[in-house]
Formats: structure tokens, sequence, C-alpha cells
């Protein structure tokens, strides 16, 4: 058995002996999807299937972790447990066993798409196609060079993000504008979580998005998940 056919297995396992357990997942049919994801603020949408998939059509705004990956939990852990959880796969099994183990994880409001996208394209409901692949070429620090970052910039935030995750996307432009408003002032930098393992344990990053300012080298401020232009600069402002 290869090695994404025993990690599925190992979750439809523990789907198994959690089910009678777990919290309430609340299983809806493509419009009602469609609705949540309109109507619910802050919502993660979560796409459970594999890259491949994801790359020929998804529903956009998709944060996608495919639950045959081997780092599917620490993936998983990185997301907010306090946001509402819309999810879906192909046929709503795999999503169903995710959203199961999540239950159980800490996550208090699931919505699981039942039959999946195979109903979502019954009712000629829009997904998008992606060429991306989900990895990153993103710059790889040492603690070393880390801390040559801090020391050269007497202000810098830190943007801890993936690749995978849909809300960092989402602050994107949110960091340029940052970024341009700030020039010579602070120091914008974006660190993803998978290349930079060691140093998001070390700054203990619990989320993603996660921010992070320094000021002389030390941490003077943190934040999880998304956040206004207008909250971001008025943090900045008072370190600068």
């Amino acid at each position: 058995m290869d090695m994404k056919n025993f990690v599925l297995t190992f979750f439809l396992f523990v789907a198994v002996l959690v089910e009678g357990n777990a919290q309430t997942v609340h299983a809806v049919d493509a419009v009602k999807f469609k609705e949540l994801i309109t109507t619910t603020k802050d919502a993660i949408l979560l796409d459970v299937r594999t890259p491949g998939e994801y790359s020929r059509g998804h529903i956009a705004g998709s944060t996608a972790i495919d639950i045959a990956d081997p780092a599917f939990v620490s993936k998983i852990n990185l997301l907010q447990k306090d946001k509402t959880i819309l999810i879906y796969c192909l046929s709503g099994s795999r999503s169903y066993v995710a959203a199961n183990y999540m239950s159980q994880h800490g996550f208090k409001k699931i919505y699981n798409l039942q039959q999946g996208l195979m109903d979502w394209n019954q009712h000629a409901f829009a997904i998008e196609q992606s060429s991306q692949a989900v990895a990153s070429n993103a710059t790889k620090y040492t603690g070393q060079s880390f801390d040559k970052l801090l020391k050269d910039n007497k202000v810098v935030l830190v943007d801890f993000h993936a690749v995978w995750c849909a809300p960092c996307k989402a602050m994107n432009p949110v960091l340029d504008k940052v970024s341009a408003n700030f020039k010579g002032k602070a120091r914008i930098e974006k660190v993803d979580v998978e290349a930079n393992k060691e140093i998001t344990a070390v700054y203990q990053v619990q989320s993603v998005p996660g921010f992070l300012i320094f000021k002389d080298g030390k941490k003077v401020w943190s934040h999880n998940g998304t956040i206004s232009y207008d909250e971001l600069t008025l943090a900045l402002k008072k370190f600068l």
C-alpha cells in the first residue's frame, strides 16, 4: 500500500471510530452550500481532493488540503478553529471523513457538501480552473538568516502564510498596499510556513495567515487570521 492510500485508509478508520461521538457536521446540498459561501462571513472553503483534481476545477476561493497528504493533520491544524468550515470533495465521501476528523479536533462549525462537486456541477454552478501547482517556491530561512533580516530592519511585519491557503491569498492585495505605503519605514516579509517550519515553530505561529511585528529584533505584536488594511496599518504605526 502506498503512502497516500495508507493515509486515506487511516482517516477512514478514524471516521468510523469517532462518528458516534463527533460534534455535529451539517450535511448540505449544493444550493445550500452555495448560499453559505455567499452569506457566511470569513468562512473557510476547504477542498480536500488531490492537487490534480483541484487544478482541473474547484470552487473559487477554496483552500486546498489533500486528505491523502501525509501532512494533512499539520496543515488542518493551521486553520482557524473558530471559523465556519465549508468542506467538499468530488462525491462527498472524502470531505465527510475530513469533516468528522476536524469535528473531533476542535472545529465547531462544519458544513459538508453532501454529494460533492457532482451535485455542484449538476446545478451548473461556477468552478474555476488553475494551471498553478499547489506548491511553494518560497524563500527558506535559517535561524541565522531570519535573525539577520530582523537586525537589518528596525520594524518588520512578517506574514506567515501557505500556498494552499485561500485566506492567505486574499490578504495579498492588503499586504501589497501596506508594503507600498510603508516603504522605507517598515519591511514587509512573507514567510511560507511549510518552507520554514523551524521559524514557524520558534515563533509559535498557530494559524495561517498569521502576522507578527518585530521591532529592533523583538516580537512586539501578533495576530491570527485575516486582518483589514486599517487594522494592520494602525498596528504598524504604533511601532514606528
